[in-house]
């Protein structure tokens, strides 16, 4: 556990905690629930625009790109993060436009019974849990840190790990646009040492880049087979960033070990086989977790 001590913003003694960080923490995870699903297919329509437009040719629907790019309206002549920002929410299959007391997926999934007040159809869970989670962890991260300044960077920290998990989880895809300012924003807060010193910060993104990426061309060289994809090394790279290299060896432990037992758990279940690949970011970021609340040192 991290030892550092900051004089918090606010005093706020446990009720208050929970209180406030599992308002603020259901914010965030709506907003988290709603990037999670705009920005991958947003980018997936501008990859689906831009090789139509140097090929002359349309991408097929039945390709990832076309299935992933008719989910959402694109316009070539916004910017990604402008169309993030408007539009807003929809029903997935009705597309009926929520309203703003809708918005709460928790609340709203509760009180519809999970499904859509305008068509009936059945709501993913996925929203309601995204929330949730994000309160929890808000909760916890406030109790052990507090409102303070290494508080507020804990908290930024949890909420692009749950970002990242969802999106890769859902998609197979830990995206640069949210994965370089994750790593840039480690060192740089680490210029204050508040995680690890700013030297054991650049050897951590150094190396978990390089450890990675000795482990991809190895299974390659053996198998044949990619066994993860260059995200995964950006990711281990941007939490040597926040952590230090000291503590890779314990992230990707427990990243390893969490992906065994849910790639087993989830065969014994039928829901999973060993042909199907797993998505690793979610692992690396229990392994990111675990550091943030018990320390570099866990074991």
């Amino acid at each position: 556990m991290f030892t550092h001590t900051q004089i918090p913003f606010f005093e706020l003694n446990l009720p208050q905690i929970i209180v406030f960080g599992s308002l603020f923490g259901l914010i965030i995870g709506s907003f988290i629930s709603m990037l999670s699903w705009r920005l991958p297919r947003l980018l997936m329509a501008q990859y689906t625009h831009d090789i139509a437009q140097e090929t002359g040719n349309s991408v097929s629907e039945n390709s990832p790109a076309g299935n992933e790019s008719n989910t959402i309206d694109y316009n070539p002549e916004q910017s990604i993060l402008s169309q993030l920002s408007v539009g807003g929410s929809k029903c997935p299959h009705c597309k009926t436009r929520l309203k703003w007391y809708q918005l709460f997926p928790l609340f709203s999934w509760l009180f519809s019974r999970g499904k859509c007040l305008h068509c009936k159809h059945p709501i993913s869970t996925r929203y309601p849990l995204i929330e949730l989670f994000t309160a929890v962890s808000t909760v916890v991260i406030l109790w052990q840190f507090e409102l303070s300044p290494i508080g507020i960077a804990a908290l930024i920290f949890n909420y692009t790990l749950i970002t990242i998990s969802v999106i890769d989880f859902e998609h197979h895809l830990i995206l640069d646009v949210i994965n370089y300012p994750f790593l840039w924003l480690g060192l740089l807060i680490n210029t204050q040492g508040w995680f690890a010193s700013l030297e054991e910060a650049v050897w951590g993104a150094a190396i978990g880049y390089l450890l990675l990426w000795l482990v991809f061309h190895g299974f390659k060289f053996i198998t044949g087979k990619e066994g993860m994809g260059f995200g995964d090394f950006k990711m281990l790279a941007a939490l040597g960033a926040w952590f230090g290299a000291l503590a890779l060896a314990q992230i990707i432990l427990i990243a390893a070990v969490a992906s065994i037992l849910a790639g087993v758990i989830g065969t014994l279940l039928k829901r999973h086989s060993y042909e199907q690949p797993l998505a690793f970011g979610p692992f690396l970021a229990i392994g990111g977790w675990c550091t943030l609340f018990f320390g570099a040192s866990l074991f």
